[in-house]
């Protein structure tokens, strides 16, 4: 359970400090897939595991037929999904550094809820 609310940590924090919250979910662009990546400082080996996120995010935003993926639950669990691949691969440095930006977003609790 720790390993699953850990990546929907990771997927969550990937929206960056200027996360926009829309109606019933999280509103993620570009623009926070960008900030997220550069923050986790991905090694060359974890890389083909960040793909997989950003392709399931831009997947959700063409789906919605809008400019960024507003996460509601179904989505935020297809997210996690996605993420836990990557997460499995991250140091140490890496995953507290993605809790951090969770909890400073004050979403890191949302992905207990799934």
């Amino acid at each position: 359970m720790r390993k699953l609310v850990l990546a929907g940590a990771v997927a969550l924090a990937m929206m960056g400090s200027s996360a926009a919250f829309a109606g019933d979910g999280l509103v993620v662009t570009e623009g926070h897939l960008a900030h997220f990546h550069s923050v986790l400082q991905l090694r060359p080996e974890q890389e083909r595991y960040w793909a997989r996120i950003a392709a399931t995010v831009r997947d959700i935003a063409r789906r919605q037929g809008g400019g960024g993926a507003t996460l509601d639950a179904p989505a935020l669990k297809r997210l996690i999904s996605a993420a836990m691949p990557l997460f499995r691969q991250l140091d140490t440095d890496q995953k507290r550094e993605a809790m951090r930006l969770a909890r400073a977003l004050g979403i890191s609790s949302l992905a207990s809820l799934l």
